[in-house]
């Protein structure tokens, strides 16, 4: 049998006994300190030990210290004990773990993570609530492959209407340039009063400072309200309520006042039928 010079290496700890503890001894506080111990020490060689004190240990902290842990380490292998950790503290309503474990997955940031989110989100058998967790670490994420998950989640025509709405909400939050494109032809292709809701309320939430794309959803907005403003009758007022919000947030994104925000609105629209 080869062995390496790591293996043979007189300085390389033995994690035995703190991994024994860990697994075993009956004071929470040792195996607290046994953990913490193998995440400076053990490195790679801590996460099968964490991933057990996640999934079997007895002690709420222990779970959620052992959540912490895998996160930093960085480790993909924990990838699926803490999801089905999250879907469990989910379930039980436990903010706590349901924190921890969700911003170790961020903070892993496995490859493979939003193509398995998506496929949480896309599984009706799966719990509403786990659905709409996954959509937010997809939020979260915010890289290419987690835009494109939410893109896909919101054309894809057998989405329902609520989660469709999240991941629009996600989508605009990430400031991606492709997905609010998207969300900017979309506007322009519909008058649905619920999706310009969600739009409306998911603008007002987000620091866009690009100010050509502050000026384009301005544009937009400024026509849904001036729409709404027409009708002799069942005008949406929360609508226009929301839009208008919405248009004062954009504003002070890219340091300007309302009005002045309007008046270059209304400048580019001159131009373009100048054009």
């Amino acid at each position: 049998m080869s062995h390496s010079l790591e293996d043979e290496s007189p300085f390389k700890e033995d994690l035995g006994p703190l991994i024994k503890i860990l697994e075993s001894d009956p004071d929470w506080n040792k195996r607290f300190g046994a953990a913490s111990k193998l995440f400076r020490l053990g490195k790679e060689r801590a996460v099968d030990p964490l991933i057990k004190a996640l999934q079997n240990d007895s002690h709420h902290e222990m779970r959620r210290f052992a959540a912490d842990l895998l996160g930093r380490l960085g480790d993909p292998r924990a990838t699926w004990a803490l999801i089905a950790a999250l879907r469990q503290a989910i379930s039980e309503k436990d903010k706590t773990i349901t924190f921890h474990t969700k911003e170790a997955l961020i903070k892993i940031k496995n490859s493979d993570l939003p193509s398995i989110l998506s496929s949480t989100v896309d599984d009706k058998e799966e719990f509403f609530e786990m659905r709409i967790m996954a959509l937010d670490i997809l939020g979260e994420l915010a890289d290419t492959r987690s835009v494109e998950t939410l893109i896909q989640v919101i054309n894809n025509p057998n989405t329902e209407g609520k989660i469709r709405g999240r991941a629009i909400e996600e989508l605009i939050c990430t400031g991606h340039l492709a997905g609010l494109q998207l969300i900017l032809d979309l506007l322009e292709a519909t008058s649905n009063a619920n999706f310009q809701k969600v739009v409306a309320r998911a603008l007002s939430k987000t620091p866009l400072k690009n100010k050509t794309i502050v000026l384009r959803f301005g544009d937009a907005l400024l026509h849904i309200m001036e729409s709404e403003e027409s009708k002799k009758k069942d005008k949406d007022a929360e609508l226009i309520k929301l839009a208008a919000a919405s248009l004062k947030e954009l504003a002070a994104n890219i340091n300007v006042s309302f009005n002045q925000l309007m008046d270059e609105i209304l400048i580019i629209r001159k131009k373009q039928k100048r054009e």
